[in-house]
């Protein structure tokens, strides 16, 4: 009975330290976001007819925004100036590869429309970006 209870004890701390690191991070972010410093925003970008998404970082820095794609891609997708959302939803079994934490942003352009994939605690952030601009 002793083993049942250590194991569940240590679970149980295990998990209020990573609660307590996430919610660290994103006060972080928020903190960082509201006294106008640059944050970084891990995105993944897909043309609804491209079988792959495009990993890189939204970047939102005093009022502005700007899309910097990832390191390693050939033909990056790039994110059109005149992005407006239009409804934020969880990925579908068709978008399985995402992390399950993600949510999937719906934009539209002049260009045509684009899926911005992001943590559900940064999306939010992107959103505020992209309808204040």
């Amino acid at each position: 009975m002793d083993a049942i209870s250590t194991t569940v004890f240590v679970f149980a701390c295990g998990f209020l330290l990573a609660a307590w690191r996430l919610n660290g991070r994103q006060a972080n972010v928020t903190a960082n976001l509201i006294d106008g410093r640059r944050i970084r925003i891990l995105c993944v970008l897909k043309d609804p007819h491209a079988p792959r998404w495009t990993r890189g970082h939204f970047v939102i820095e005093s009022g502005t925004w700007t899309w910097e794609p990832g390191a390693r891609q050939d033909h990056p997708l790039m994110l059109p100036s005149d992005v407006r959302p239009v409804r934020m939803r969880p990925p579908t079994r068709k978008e399985a590869r995402l992390n399950h934490r993600f949510l999937v942003m719906e934009c539209t352009s002049d260009e045509g429309d684009i899926l911005v994939a992001a943590l559900h605690g940064q999306i939010e952030h992107v959103f505020m970006a992209l309808t204040r601009g």
